[in-house]
């Protein structure tokens, strides 16, 4: 049975002033080594103003499609049943000719037994994403009883345009996160409310392809 290697993370030693050696980077080991599940997720994060009003925007927003590692950690696995301190979690994958490379780095916080790591490594350069209003509408109301101020309602449209250079299928997770009286109205594809501010649609982009998702939200204040 081939022995198993140390999993190990960076650290750097400073020498007193005067000496004659120089800062040093050297790896400590932390555990052996362990297998653990990994997910990867793409996202597009939102963009409308978490608080105030949306307003109008004429030009498409170029946005980054983000890329989010979830290391599943179990309690009673080898992974899993250690803390991990905090620090910075460097991320490797074998390509083609089955050679490691470096694919992103990311800081973590302390984390406890059983607790999974979720690790923002970048952004995606070979899948990008681009967002237009394509309709917007501001109207008042009534106040809902005597005395109140008149109520607004903004009712705008949007469409995601994502384009995947990458020689396989992806699943891109689009994201809005609204505050306040919302809704959405419209849309091309499922909005899964993921909680009372956040909105997800997931679209599955072809191989060298593009895919379109196109939704309306209604804002009251």
């Amino acid at each position: 049975m081939p022995e198993k290697k140390p999993s190990a993370r960076r650290t750097s030693t400073n020498f007193p002033a005067g000496s004659r050696s120089s800062p040093t980077s050297r790896w400590t080991a932390l555990f052996p080594r362990s297998s653990a599940p990994v997910i990867q997720q793409l996202i597009v994060p939102g963009v409308l103003p978490w608080r105030g009003w949306i307003g109008q925007m004429p030009e498409p927003n170029r946005v980054p499609v983000q890329v989010w590692y979830t290391i599943k950690r179990a309690a009673k696995t080898p992974f899993g049943d250690r803390p991990l301190p905090a620090g910075t979690v460097q991320l490797y994958q074998a390509d083609s000719s089955g050679r490691v490379q470096l694919i992103g780095e990311a800081s973590n916080d302390h984390t406890a037994p059983g607790r999974d790591l979720r690790l923002q490594s970048g952004d995606a350069f070979d899948i990008t994403a681009e967002r237009v209003q394509t309709d917007y509408n501001q109207e008042q109301l009534p106040a809902e009883r005597r005395g109140l101020p008149a109520r607004q309602r903004v009712t705008a449209s949007y469409r995601v345009t994502i384009a995947n250079a990458k020689a396989q299928e992806v699943i891109v997770d689009v994201r809005e996160s609204h505050f306040g009286n919302w809704k959405i109205t419209a849309s091309s594809h499922i909005a899964e409310k993921l909680s009372s501010t956040e909105t997800r649609f997931r679209v599955s982009v072809p191989a060298g392809g593009e895919a379109t998702v196109t939704y309306t939200v209604q804002i009251e204040s």
